[in-house]
């Protein structure tokens, strides 16, 4: 008699605990995919300092060290969903330094309360100006 009334109980135990799980899942997901665009855009920003200061050759169809840094970063993260666009990029020269910051609006699958509109990722990436080579201009 006792096992008939516990026919049940297992199905109900995951029928209760079921939604718990999924959303300890999805929001598992969300975590990797926001893990890993700011990686690509911490690439972005790095890729993009190192054509402004000087230290990576540029194309030759970029007129400046800034345009190469910013056609570098943006080809850098072409494969973010949406891809990182040329106005997220920002550089800034200062004396002997350059700075470069890319920010990214990232879309969540799941809205948060308090995140409503997604998460705003940036980073910031200050290298040393390259020094010329003789006879370079």
């Amino acid at each position: 008699m006792r096992a008939t009334h516990r026919r049940g109980a297992a199905a109900t135990e995951l029928a209760l605990f079921l939604p718990f799980l999924a959303l300890l899942f999805f929001v598992a997901v969300d975590y990797a995919r926001a893990f890993r665009a700011a990686q690509v855009i911490d690439g972005c920003a790095r890729t993009g300092a190192l054509y402004a200061s000087g230290a990576a050759g540029r194309d030759p169809d970029a007129a400046t060290p800034e345009q190469a840094a910013v056609q570098a970063a943006v080809a850098q993260g072409a494969d973010l969903s949406p891809p990182l666009q040329p106005g997220n990029v920002t550089i800034t020269t200062g004396t002997g330094t350059v700075t470069v910051t890319v920010s990214y609006q990232f879309a969540m699958a799941t809205g948060y309360v308090g995140s409503p509109n997604g998460l705003t990722i940036s980073r910031a990436v200050t290298m040393p100006i390259a020094p010329k080579p003789p006879g370079a201009r």
